[in-house]
């Protein structure tokens, strides 16, 4: 995702794209819902799944942002759905799997993208993301 710069506010990864720090924000979240095995783990889980699509979807909102109109629309719908669906599984006995399905394909294409094209920005930072994740 072309983000402007919401969430990669400090420089702390060490050579880490915007990219690479998204790819690993989504896995991050996945391995928590993966693991969460009981009511804490799992309210925690969601918490940081819908704390990360937030952030995603206030930068992709944001002037900054420079993917296309279409894209930051169906990115945002997306991200207004796992939000919803993380609350909704909170107070429900919902299956984790959708929003794990959801981020690992977005880390998915994420990963391709970078293939595909890399990335020629500045080093983002992980330390606003991981600090909630």
């Amino acid at each position: 995702m072309q983000r402007g710069d919401i969430y990669f506010q400090t420089p702390e990864l060490g050579g880490a794209s915007a990219r690479e720090t998204e790819i690993l924000a989504f896995g991050l979240c996945n391995a928590r819902l993966t693991r969460a095995t009981d009511s804490k783990s799992r309210i925690d889980a969601l918490h940081k799944t819908h704390s990360l699509w937030s952030l995603l979807v206030r930068d992709l909102a944001g002037d900054s942002n420079q993917l296309p109109k279409q894209v930051k629309d169906e990115l945002i719908g997306l991200g207004f759905w796992a939000m919803r669906y993380s609350v909704a599984a909170a107070g429900q006995d919902l299956s984790l799997q959708p929003l794990i399905d959801v981020n690992q394909n977005i880390a998915d294409g994420l990963r391709l993208q970078a293939a595909n094209q890399p990335q020629a920005t500045p080093q983002a930072p992980l330390k606003a993301i991981t600090a909630h994740a």
